[in-house]
């Protein structure tokens, strides 16, 4: 669609990544009138991610932050969207987390007599792990409840049913503030939401914050049999997790596996190297012979670890900010945009350790 300048909006966001579709979708229901600018392009981190909802992650075999909160968010919000486009996108599915050594062998055998994880997994455990055809899992592991959130779809629906204008934003010309409005390429708005992903790092408003931000390689593979074989080939039918993820798409046979972190390379080309880690991981623990269909990139957002990063600017009130969800977007983006929203609306207080305005660099910064 294309901007209308004379049409007084209440919120533009800027970005049309996890972060910003869920705002809008917020604020939407609050009874807001949202326009989201976006350039639309087809690598991004939040096109290209897996929407994986996992409550037991990490090397750690840790619980995500707030993840009671965080699921019920997650599972409420996806559910009111499906309702409301008629589009399904977010599945309920189990996953199956591998051990890789020892240690994490021993991490879990004391996590998994804490109630708080007990409460995540799948009962009963299933007999078999992995279907020996399919690969390895004599090391040990154990099967959560967890979901899968098809982004790239959610992302295609959210554009058809909310207000999209597509536009390159240029902070330092195409952004004025006023006395009572900012204006977003001639369109005036009561505030304005940066969501624009690792792209914010070009803003000039938010350049005193730390960005740290982490390409990812991402495959897709599809697994195939024998040409003298009838039968179909073995495949997983639940969420693999072992170094790397394994997720299943809506093509038969078909699947995501990633992702590598790639802290000095931050461009969207994908990479031999990438690659070549992620099919030595798989090798590591699957049989099943396969093909590699397709192989992306993209640069994560990343300012804190597993945090996300909101709130209003220290010093210009017109201005917010919504970013930092890293890898665990599809589970965190309804529970901080919540959070977002009702601070704009009504006031409401957002937890110290995410709010923008409490980074130690707020207090040093001057507008």
């Amino acid at each position: 669609m294309l901007v209308q300048p004379l049409k007084r909006w209440d919120t533009i966001i800027v970005g049309q990544g996890l972060a910003g579709t869920t705002l809008a979708w917020h604020l939407l229901e609050a009874g807001e009138r949202v326009l989201i600018l976006d350039p639309d392009r087809p690598n991004t981190a939040s096109k290209i991610a897996a929407g994986l909802i996992t409550p037991i992650t990490g090397q750690r075999l840790a619980l995500s932050w707030r993840v009671d909160e965080m699921l019920a968010a997650a599972r409420a919000f996806y559910a009111r969207v499906e309702r409301r486009t008629g589009v399904p996108f977010f599945y309920p599915r189990p996953a199956i987390r591998l051990f890789q050594n020892d240690t994490e062998r021993e991490i879990w055998a004391k996590r998994r007599l804490n109630d708080s994880y007990v409460k995540h997994l799948s009962v009963p455990q299933p007999d078999v792990l992995l279907d020996p055809a399919i690969g390895d899992a004599n090391g040990g592991g154990f099967q959560m409840e967890s979901g899968q959130l098809d982004v790239a779809e959610y992302l295609a629906v959210s554009r058809d049913h909310l207000a999209v204008g597509t536009a390159e934003i240029d902070w330092s010309r195409d952004v004025t503030f006023h006395a009572d409005h900012v204006a977003v390429l001639g369109a005036p708005a009561n505030r304005v939401i940066s969501a624009e992903g690792y792209a914010a790092t070009r803003n000039p408003f938010f350049a005193w914050l730390p960005f740290k931000g982490a390409k990812g390689d991402i495959l897709t593979i599809r697994f195939e049999r024998a040409l003298s074989e009838a039968a179909a080939p073995a495949t997983p039918s639940e969420c693999l997790h072992r170094g790397i993820w394994i997720v299943p798409t809506s093509e038969p046979h078909t699947f995501r596996v990633g992702a590598t972190y790639d802290w000095d390379n931050l461009d969207d080309r994908p990479s031999a190297a990438g690659r070549a880690e992620i099919e030595e991981r798989l090798r590591d623990f699957i049989r099943a012979p396969y093909k590699v269909t397709d192989h992306n990139a993209a640069v994560r957002p990343i300012i804190r670890e597993s945090k996300a990063l909101i709130g209003l600017h220290p010093t210009q009130a017109r201005l917010g900010f919504f970013n930092g969800l890293g890898s665990k977007g599809a589970l965190h983006a309804p529970w901080f945009a919540k959070t977002l929203a009702d601070h704009l609306l009504n006031g409401s207080e957002i937890p110290r350790d995410v709010d923008l305005r409490h980074r130690k660099e707020a207090a040093e910064y001057v507008f």
